[in-house]
């Protein structure tokens, strides 16, 4: 099983699956095997410090292959083939949280999918998907695009859905998940902009300095980390991010790079300020403070 590694793509999220030392890759059948935790639950964290964990009767717990079977049903449903064979399944070391990437198929025997069009030379939509059984973090749905010549994301940070562990949500959530693919491909043709645009930014050695320090000064990237940022900004991974001189794409990328070694939640945070960040590098009253 590969670890810290989730997947970013380059027009929104595709999770290939950056999952931190803390987390493990599965198979989509294994995810049949991790049960809900109770209500009542007690752990041992590091160091061997006990922790309780005591919810309400209003919550309820989610098991990963139901939640993931929804939404790739869903998805079918929508005339989104998934395709199973790209798609990424994770879960922490201690099986209550659920990390994935699902990315789509552009055709199933020759009859074209509704996303389609949103397949390009180096680009294809991806759906991030996460939920905690142990209340670190909601039901979540994103969206994304995966880039194919690595395994980089593009999170636009929108939220197709996020949905506290209760009765009431866990019962809709057939309902939720169908409007949260509406709103997907909705947004598809936003996030293609949104990758024209850093493709046809170009940064100038000021504008760099700036987006380094700015997020540094906002703790974005520790600053030891920055310089893991310029290495790839100089000699980028794959010869396509530098093909068109110094523009957005390859910093996004840079930075993305970067952003694998950490965990999921840490990494979308990241990624998903990275396209605001390098958009306003220039912009000396934006950026520094």
């Amino acid at each position: 099983m590969r670890k810290g590694s989730a997947t970013t793509n380059e027009r929104g999220i595709q999770m290939s699956l950056s999952l931190g030392v803390n987390s493990q890759e599965v198979t989509f059948e294994q995810l049949r095997e991790f049960k809900v935790t109770d209500r009542s639950h007690t752990w041992v964290g590091k160091g061997g410090k006990t922790y309780n964990l005591d919810r309400s009767d209003q919550w309820q717990g989610l098991q990963h292959h139901d939640f993931a079977s929804s939404i790739v049903e869903s998805c079918h449903g929508f005339n989104m083939p998934v395709d199973m064979l790209k798609s990424r399944w994770g879960v922490s070391d201690e099986g209550s949280d659920l990390f994935a990437s699902v990315s789509f198929r552009p055709s199933v025997m020759g009859k074209q999918s509704s996303l389609s069009n949103y397949f390009t030379e180096d680009t294809m939509p991806c759906l991030g998907i996460r939920h905690s059984n142990r209340g670190r973090f909601s039901a979540q749905m994103t969206i994304g695009r995966s880039v194919l010549v690595c395994d980089n994301l593009m999170i636009t940070g929108e939220y197709l859905f996020r949905k506290k562990h209760t009765s009431a949500n866990a019962n809709d959530l057939g309902f939720t998940i169908r409007q949260g693919l509406m709103q997907f491909l909705t947004e598809q043709q936003g996030i293609s902009e949104s990758i024209d645009i850093l493709k046809d930014r170009q940064l100038s050695s000021a504008d760099v300095g700036r987006l380094y320090l700015t997020a540094g000064r906002r703790k974005l990237l520790p600053w030891s980390h920055i310089g893991k940022v310029d290495e790839y900004w100089n000699q980028p991974t794959h010869a396509e991010f530098a093909r068109d001189g110094s523009t957005g794409w390859r910093m996004y990328n840079a930075i993305n790079t970067v952003a694998k070694d950490y965990n999921p939640v840490r990494q979308i945070e990241l990624i998903s300020k990275a396209e605001s960040l390098i958009i306003d590098c220039s912009d000396k009253e934006a950026l520094c403070y």
